[in-house]
């Protein structure tokens, strides 16, 4: 099933949303395709009636990823390949980090991919 926001059709930023509100609700039935406009907007609705319950939102712009799971997660994201944090998220996160970082974990990965021997397999 394609990434699209069940409210406006939207394609962008579009993540796994609860229907009612409550995070760990994870039926089938209760998850649907949402933007982030219109999830954070839903949430809103939601708080004003008093439905549903406040999530604390992931906010990785402070000091980017702080170890290589962390990292992992992040990039995972941006390939499509999690749905653990919004690729919004994962770019900000990313981005946030600084270079020498970003760095040691490539070099992380690259050094478990040698030794797992997986190194000389184009992931692309």
């Amino acid at each position: 099933m394609p990434k699209i926001c069940a409210y406006c059709g939207g394609h962008r930023n579009v993540e796994v949303e609860h229907i009612d509100g409550h995070e760990e609700h994870l039926a089938p039935d209760n998850l649907i395709w949402a933007c982030r406009s219109c999830n954070t907007k839903k949430g809103l609705a939601f708080r004003n009636a008093g439905l549903g319950r406040r999530t604390r939102q992931y906010n990785p712009a402070a000091s980017g990823a702080q170890n290589l799971a962390q990292w992992l997660q992040a990039v995972m994201a941006v390939k499509g390949e999690s749905e653990q944090m919004s690729v919004a998220d994962a770019v900000a996160m990313i981005r946030a980090t600084p270079a020498a970082d970003r760095s040691r974990f490539a070099y992380q990965i690259w050094a478990r991919r040698r030794a797992r021997r997986t190194d000389k397999l184009v992931p692309f």
